[in-house]
């Protein structure tokens, strides 16, 4: 299967996923806004975005106005192209990576377990590890969000959740995404007996996981066999 064929099925796995949170309407002549009522304040489920033409600036300005009238103070947008005038937004990069072959020969750890993690023990984790950055009060909203909607998968060392990501099925693709390991579990094989886990209950399905393009998890999935195959990019501000 070419990158053309895996792009049209990962990003039909991709809407879907968004769906499950987020409506969508027309925005303006490049822009498409998605929106989550119960979750207005998290970036990526009120989103603009926009396809292969990127929106000018003025469409930009009628986006923030949208967002500051709703009293949203952070305005994100999401393209398959960069944008040539970022407005002051930060650029970020994220891939879309497809496994290539088996996860037979992964380095794993035999003492995890994986098994649905139990709502509290995953909102600790996620305060843990994002708390100083987004606020606690936003990991539990979110978390709890999420929870019902997703495949959870938590690996655990004894009664401690060391880690846990959740993956999404449609149409024999399987998206993996949320991966988190406790910083005490670092290095322990945590991140890979999870995702083996998640790929060995599909065998028969596309795989697939996103990574920033200059961030460390890349080079580890990379060495697992997953290639990138799909390209966003998405702007930020959190200041308006």
């Amino acid at each position: 299967m070419n990158d053309k064929a895996i792009t049209v099925r990962t990003r039909a796995t991709e809407r879907q996923l968004a769906l499950l949170f987020a409506s969508k309407t027309p925005f303006s002549a490049h822009l498409t806004k998605w929106s989550d009522p119960l979750l207005p304040d998290k970036y990526d489920h009120n989103c603009f975005s926009f396809g292969s033409t990127p929106p000018g600036i003025a469409e930009i300005e009628a986006a923030k106005e949208f967002q500051l009238s709703h009293g949203r103070r952070f305005l994100k947008l999401e393209g398959d192209v960069p944008l040539p005038e970022k407005a002051g937004m930060e650029e970020s990069v994220t891939l879309t990576m497809v496994l290539c072959g088996g996860c037979d020969g992964w380095n794993t750890n035999p003492a995890v377990t994986v098994r649905k993690p139990a709502l509290p023990a995953l909102e600790a984790l996620e305060v843990r590890a994002f708390g100083e950055s987004w606020g606690a009060d936003f990991c539990r909203r979110n978390i709890r969000r999420l929870y019902d909607k997703l495949d959870y998968h938590g690996a655990y060392l004894g009664d401690t959740l060391a880690g846990a990501c959740y993956s999404f099925r449609f149409d024999t693709c399987t998206c993996i995404d949320g991966l988190v390991v406790d910083a005490a579990f670092r290095k322990q094989y945590v991140a890979t007996t999870l995702l083996q886990a998640v790929v060995s209950a599909h065998p028969d399905d596309l795989v697939f996981l996103h990574a920033a393009a200059h961030d460390t998890p890349k080079t580890m999935y990379e060495k697992l066999g997953f290639r990138a195959t799909d390209t966003l990019y998405e702007y930020l501000r959190t200041d308006l």
